[in-house]
């Protein structure tokens, strides 16, 4: 899959008929902003964040409108259509209110930036023709499949159960890194869902680990960090894809489905 393809994927971003009349000069200067953004948003995020502490509203909006212009020149159309909606009923809105769409507004971009990362991640990969990956072994569609889900947080567990109560499936909790290791014991998942920081061992370790030991499912991490470093070491580490705090249910589901 060329990039092209990886980013058409990505659903906050409405460019499939744009990138068909893309030459490959105006890819670059697209792939360009695309990664401008993913730098630039940790940094944005973390003055919202703070702007939202201080319940300065209007620091809150002078950022978000900066995410906005961001988000029209990467082609984000409804979320910056969204975020300009909501940035003009500010002066109207409860502070709770706008607290709770800035908090799903940053995990919405969290994920955003995350999907950008993956898709250019993977294309290099494709690029210098990796091929050493672990095949799946093919299993029947009609089989349930288990899914093996570790989070040290028990509610962020429930969460994610709650999510997936219409897809069937069997999933297996685990709170550390340690018991997770007890369950591929007894069982071989077909899914493996980790959070990322859990004392003793973090996800990153358990995922290592899970390949040593011959598991070759795919791996979605669980996070709420958007930083370059960051996600380029869980892909290393094998991650198919991520799900972001604060667990969005129907999008978790989503997610979830398509390695099912």
């Amino acid at each position: 899959m060329n990039i092209r393809e990886s980013l058409r994927n990505i659903p906050e971003l409405v460019i499939t008929k744009r990138l068909q009349m893309m030459n490959n000069n105006q890819l670059d200067e697209y792939v360009a902003l695309l990664l401008s953004f993913v730098d630039s948003f940790p940094a944005l995020e973390a003055e919202v964040k703070t702007a939202m502490e201080t319940t300065d509203i209007k620091a809150v909006t002078k950022h978000l409108t900066s995410i906005r212009e961001m988000l029209i020149g990467i082609y984000a159309d409804e979320l910056a259509d969204e975020c300009w909606k909501r940035l003009n009923s500010f002066d109207k809105d409860r502070p709770d209110k706008i607290e709770a769409y800035v908090s799903f507004l940053l995990s919405t971009l969290t994920a955003l930036s995350i999907d950008i990362q993956v898709a250019f991640y993977k294309d290099e990969e494709e690029e210098e023709s990796v091929s050493d990956t672990p095949s799946e072994p093919e299993k029947e569609d009609d089989a349930v499949k288990t899914i093996l889900a570790v989070d040290d947080d028990t509610y962020s567990l429930d969460t994610f159960k709650a999510a997936l109560k219409d897809i069937p499936c069997k999933i297996i909790g685990a709170t550390s890194g340690s018991s997770a290791l007890d369950v591929l014991n007894k069982l071989k998942p077909d899914l493996f869902v980790l959070d990322i920081e859990m004392p003793g061992m973090n996800g990153i370790e358990l995922a290592a680990k899970i390949r040593a030991q011959g598991h070759t499912a795919p791996i979605i991490f669980i996070t709420g960090k958007a930083i370059k470093e960051f996600v380029h070491e869980c892909m290393k580490a094998g991650a198919s894809d991520f799900i972001v705090k604060p667990i969005n249910p129907q999008g978790a589901a989503d997610r979830i489905q398509k390695f099912l």
